[in-house]
């Protein structure tokens, strides 16, 4: 195990003292006991010692720690501008690294620990989304040093006070001062009460203790916030949309280090196969004569490999008995089944349908009586169980001793511990539609089509195409053809090696799909479709007619893509110093602008020139993220990576000096405005949306002449 060095938490402590208050961890503590992902005008319920207990761990100083175990919740409603709040705080926007040091100052990391994994741990924890990150914090990487062992608390007083922190007590503050009470007190410590003794916080986020929309109604909770903040409580959730959404990844990264058991339903998949059944092995067992009786030679009974019937549990039955083991402990067991609508779920869920009615608190409102079989498997899987808090869980049932039942295999009663999550493509013929009555038991949670912002690109006879330009140009086409969403392709629908899709790939794959389940109904009709010579341009002209040898014909793709009005991606300097049409006139903020490649580095000029208590790398930091309106890999970068890139690319930027001493270069190359050709990729327009919308201080028009 390796542990952070106390040379690189003083380090940390050093870093963010002009630009995180005592009010600002107390918010990071907040965000990080909603155990959830933010969404705006949503209540949580936050644990108050687990509050307590990660200020105590980091501020207090003395080997042991206090514990905090009062059992208090309280409701936490954010704004939302939540995600503004570590900008508007100190002199400068604390850098996300020396946060992150100073939170697992005391936290024990596994051997090949990296600083994009911490990042990634802190992300995940503090539930701040990885693109608010980028947004709201400097990610100026520093460099952590680790340790085999945790220093003792005493060497960092020491090495603390060394740097002028006040270690007078065994408490102390964000802000080198030493505080009489313990960090974790809700009430009296320096970092919480400070969240709600000033109006200011409710910018932010509302501290309340009770439920915010069982006191006011659900008036301002947002119809459309998504699904994020409800994933990990839904019980229930088919996550569905159409074919490469991301819907398995999602559920990956949501039950992420939890324990997860899977399978997958197709047209044979049967109650037996997903519940369990009497299946055939093999157990070494006493030869027996005529009447009965074991054989034997002298005193030694002979015995042989013989076929025997035991039952064996399934996924359903394996996740079931694994959570109630695991109930006490209060840990989650997940059972994912993918590609639900593939199999018939009336007939493999059979009499566990009616396990599917959870009660308020999770737990099955009617279980169901288990056969002689199951009854045997389950009194074996739990003999020597018990169940600590069953008087809890039995006062939901009207004081029946239900837990006895469920450990004797009576009855079958699925625990609020258990999650029964699914996927399902909406492109899919299934031969088993789900009924009504099914449907309403589950959380039903969309996967839109979105881009994964991978840089994927196809790669054709000797050219590369952009991957998410193509699934636009092709969704909007089938959208048009078909008047449906279920046929459209998702990001991952097609799985790129080292960010490239082959020819044979995109043909095998996507141009398959696209004229046997999606266009073969209407005809081909579209212009898309047509060969060189007037033709259709039918599958089996993407291949050449060698039998087994046959090969992708490359060009075919070429033209299929060119009908579509997709562009290759120019390996040369594109020469954007042209002047800007001259229908039209763009501003930047006033100023105009008469080259196109001089707006994007005029806009974070103007920016530098506005903000001139940031740094060089805190600006690029803060535009790094628009570089998804590039034609090219990069928009801003620091010198040392200029040195590194490629000299045509280096030598084509623009040079901005930043109040600090050092310098950003701007990208000049890789952008493009054509308002008079809307078929083709405009990477200007999509940048002035992006920082027009970003809250900048910079507005970029265009007008008419």
């Amino acid at each position: 195990m390796k542990y952070i060095s106390v040379k690189s938490v003083v380090e940390a402590y050093k870093g963010f003292q002009d630009c995180m208050t005592n009010k600002s961890w107390g918010y990071l503590a907040l965000l990080k006991g909603c155990n959830n992902s933010i969404e705006p005008s949503v209540s949580y319920e936050v644990n108050l010692d687990g509050v307590s207990n990660f200020l105590e761990n980091i501020f207090n100083l003395s080997q042991t720690k206090k514990q905090y175990n009062s059992g208090r919740s309280l409701y936490v409603v954010f704004s939302n501008k939540w995600e503004k709040y570590f900008n508007d705080q100190g002199k400068h926007i604390p850098n996300i690294y020396d946060i992150a040091v100073w939170a697992y100052r005391r936290t024990s990391f596994e051997d090949n620990i990296t600083i994009e994994s911490i990042l990634q741990k802190f992300a995940s924890e503090f539930n701040i989304p990885l693109d608010i990150i980028y947004g709201s914090f400097n990610t100026h990487a520093i460099n952590i040093e680790f340790s085999n062992s945790l220093y003792l608390e005493s060497s960092l007083k020491t090495e603390l006070k060394n740097i002028g922190v006040d270690v007078s007590r065994e408490n102390i503050d964000a802000k080198k001062g030493s505080v009489v009470a313990s960090p974790g007190e809700i009430s009296r410590g320096p970092f919480f009460q400070t969240l709600y003794s000033g109006l200011e916080m409710t910018d932010y986020v509302l501290i309340l203790q009770s439920n915010y929309h069982s006191l006011y109604g659900n008036g301002i909770k947002s119809e459309d916030k998504g699904h994020k903040s409800e994933q990990r409580n839904s019980l229930q959730q088919i996550f569905y949309g159409a074919p490469g959404t991301g819907k398995s990844h999602t559920i990956n990264e949501e039950t992420k280090d939890e324990d997860v058991i899977r399978t997958t339903f197709h047209p044979d998949t049967d109650y037996s196969t997903f519940v369990g059944a009497y299946k055939p092995t093999t157990a070494l067992l006493p030869i027996c004569d005529e009447l009965g009786q074991p054989m034997k030679i002298g005193a030694t009974t002979l015995h042989k490999e013989q076929i025997v019937y035991e039952f064996v549990a399934q996924s359903f039955l394996q996740a079931y008995i694994n959570a109630w083991k695991k109930y006490d402990e209060g840990n989650k067991q997940y059972l994912v089944i993918e590609e639900i609508n593939r199999g018939n779920c009336a007939q493999i869920f059979g009499d566990l349908f009616q396990l599917l009615d959870r009660n308020d608190y999770g737990f099955s409102d009617y279980p169901i009586k288990a056969d002689a079989d199951m009854k045997r498997q389950l009194q074996k899987a739990f003999a020597g169980l018990s169940i600590v808090q069953k008087d809890k869980v039995n006062a939901m049932y009207e004081g029946k001793d239900i837990v006895s039942q469920v450990l004797n295999g009576d009855i079958l009663l699925l625990p609020n511990n258990l999650y029964i999550w699914a996927t399902m493509n909406t492109s899919d013929q299934s031969l088993f539609p789900i009924d009504s009555a099914f449907k309403r038991r589950w959380d039903w949670t969309y996967m839109p089509i979105s881009n994964a912002e991978k840089d994927w690109i196809i790669e054709v006879d000797g050219s590369k195409y952009d991957w998410w330009q193509f699934l636009e140009k092709i969704n909007e086409k089938i959208g048009s053809t078909t008047n449906s969403e279920d046929k459209k392709l998702g990001y991952f629908f097609c799985k790129a090696q080292d960010s490239v899709i082959s020819a044979k790939t995109f043909v095998g794959k996507v141009i398959f799909y696209l004229w046997n389940d999606v266009f073969k109904d209407y005809e081909f009709g579209d212009a898309i479709f047509n060969d060189e010579d007037g033709s259709k341009l039918s599958f089996d002209k993407f291949y050449t007619s060698e039998g087994k040898e046959s090969k992708v014909i490359e060009g075919k793709v070429v033209l299929f893509l060119d009908n579509l009005g997709i562009e290759p991606i120019s390996t040369e300097i594109i020469s954007t110093d042209d002047d800007v049409n001259t229908i039209s006139v763009i501003k930047v903020n006033g100023k105009e602008i008469k080259k196109i490649n001089a707006i994007p580095y005029t806009a974070i000029e103007e920016y530098v020139k506005q903000n001139q208590g940031k740094t060089a790398q805190e600006v690029i930091d803060v535009w790094k993220p628009f570089k998804k309106y590039s034609m090219r890999s990069w928009i801003v970068a620091n010198k040392e990576e200029l040195a590194n890139m490629d000299e045509r690319y280096a030598n084509y930027s623009y040079k901005i000096d930043c109040a600090d001493g050092n310098s950003l270069w701007v990208n000049k190359d890789g952008w493009m405005h054509r308002p008079a050709n809307p078929s083709l990729r405009d990477t200007i327009n999509e940048f002035i949306h992006a920082v027009n919308e970003a809250s900048l201080g910079i507005t970029i028009t265009e007008e008419n002449i």
